[in-house]
């Protein structure tokens, strides 16, 4: 019995998942997670090289590995408890960091409020993280990053974002904390919701 038990703590189940709109969100995500070295998993189409707009979010979550609790659990290493309808995740969130200039008024809205997703069975899970009217420009009225080309996306944001191999330190969570300060009280954003869930993790973790 005492092994059995000495093995579930140590199972290391991922706490959210985390659906990025293209490489630029990908890369901040990293970098936030890492730093807090939190067992996040992302999703993000062809590795970041190709975007994920809020129009084809209900086909992707119709496919494979979204479109059932077990396929989803055995893919990100999430842990569920209960049995047949009433089973369900436990501590888990899925945010979904999406623009808001490639769709009707109508559609960022059911994005926003969730609507577009309550008839899914990860509704109950899901945090649409909206930038408006996409993230370079939330992200420049902050002041953390400057103006940049398309060509230079990749290179520019894995310098200025980059992922932490080091340890966890009070300093590398105050940095995610300044980060996460200049966004606040934006209306443009919610991004700090995602933030402030992997800050709260770090005494759970």
């Amino acid at each position: 019995m005492a092994v059995k038990q000495k093995k579930l703590r140590s199972l290391h189940y991922s706490k959210a998942l985390v659906i990025c709109h293209g490489l630029s969100e990908l890369q901040i995500t990293k970098y936030i997670y890492t730093n807090l070295h939190l067992p996040v998993r992302t999703y993000a189409k062809d590795n970041g090289k190709h975007s994920i707009q809020i129009t084809s979010l209900l086909n992707l979550l119709s496919s494979a590995p979204f479109g059932s609790l077990s396929q989803f659990c055995d893919e990100y290493t999430v842990q569920a408890e209960g049995s047949g309808n009433k089973q369900r995740l436990v501590n888990f969130k899925v945010f979904i960091i999406m623009d808001t200039d490639d769709c009707t008024d109508q559609q960022k809205a059911d994005f926003m409020n969730g609507r577009m997703f309550s008839d899914h069975w990860l509704s109950p899970y899901i945090v649409p993280i909206a930038n408006i009217p996409n993230l370079e420009s939330v992200f420049e009225k902050a002041k953390l990053i400057r103006k940049i080309k398309s060509s230079e996306k990749g290179t520019y944001y894995s310098e200025t974002f980059p992922i932490n191999k080091g340890q966890l330190t009070p300093g590398t969570v105050a940095e995610i904390e300044a980060f996460c300060n200049k966004l606040e009280n934006r209306k443009d954003t919610n991004f700090p919701d995602m933030i402030h869930y992997f800050l709260s993790l770090l005494q759970k973790v």
